[in-house]
């Protein structure tokens, strides 16, 4: 029995502008889901624009659109989005209960993500993306370029982590390292964890993301307490 490939689907951003199609800066036609995603972010739902590069266009003439998109269905999904010359300025999505779930302002790089209860859950602008422990209303994460620092439950700096293209280094909140780690597809290089009093607390290396060769454990004194080596493991 031969299997079909099935296409994959194209977005629903578009349902009921038959006329309107997405080009690229050349003028070549490209399909819903290269601009849009329906996504979870931090446990919500949220909708992500993938090329502000594209331009929403007419079918018939390339002209660029300028107006609003309304998308609705059933109640499950309502996005509202206003275009300037083929260009997304603001795009708007409510939950099945009417409640206002995102506003992203494309202009201004800013935007809030609400849950269906009107918890914050997301907000972000040109310098900070934000994550909102819904129940305390708290910073949960704040991601800053290459630094991101995490909280915990009550509000106070729990680590945070400077990323590099190859590497990646957590710290804990008096700035002594916690945890070096490689970056990358690939995911090869050396790792090594601390305690909070600075001693070394396991040192190794990961090949495809993976344990390999001599790992080695210490406890908070620095006294080795368990080695193995992965490249000998069956």
């Amino acid at each position: 029995m031969s299997c079909v490939h099935q296409p994959e689907p194209d977005h629903y951003f578009l349902d009921g502008y038959p006329e309107l199609i997405f080009r690229t800066q050349e003028g070549d036609p490209v399909p819903t889901r290269f601009f849009i995603a329906n996504e979870t972010d931090n446990g919500s739902n949220t909708y992500r624009v993938l090329d502000q590069s594209l331009i929403l266009t007419y079918r018939k003439d390339g002209s660029p659109y300028s107006g609003f998109i309304r998308t609705f269905h059933w109640g499950i999904y309502n996005i509202e989005a206003i275009f300037q010359d083929g260009y997304i300025q603001r795009l708007r999505y409510w939950h099945p209960n009417r409640t206002l779930g995102m506003d992203a302002n494309f202009i201004e790089q800013s935007g809030i993500v609400w849950n269906s209860d009107g918890a914050r859950s997301i907000a972000w602008n040109a310098d900070q993306h934000v994550h909102y422990n819904p129940s305390t209303q708290k910073p949960r994460e704040i991601q800053e370029d290459s630094l991101t620092t995490y909280f915990t439950i009550s509000g106070e700096v729990d680590y945070y982590t400077i990323r590099e293209d190859s590497m990646s280094l957590s710290y804990y909140p008096d700035g002594s390292p916690s945890y070096f780690r490689p970056r990358g597809v690939r995911g090869n290089g050396p790792v090594k964890r601390w305690f909070p009093n600075g001693q070394l607390r396991a040192e190794g290396e990961f090949r495809n993301w993976d344990e390999a060769g001599i790992w080695i454990e210490y406890d908070s004194l620095g006294n080795e307490i368990n080695r193995i080596n992965y490249d000998l493991e069956p």
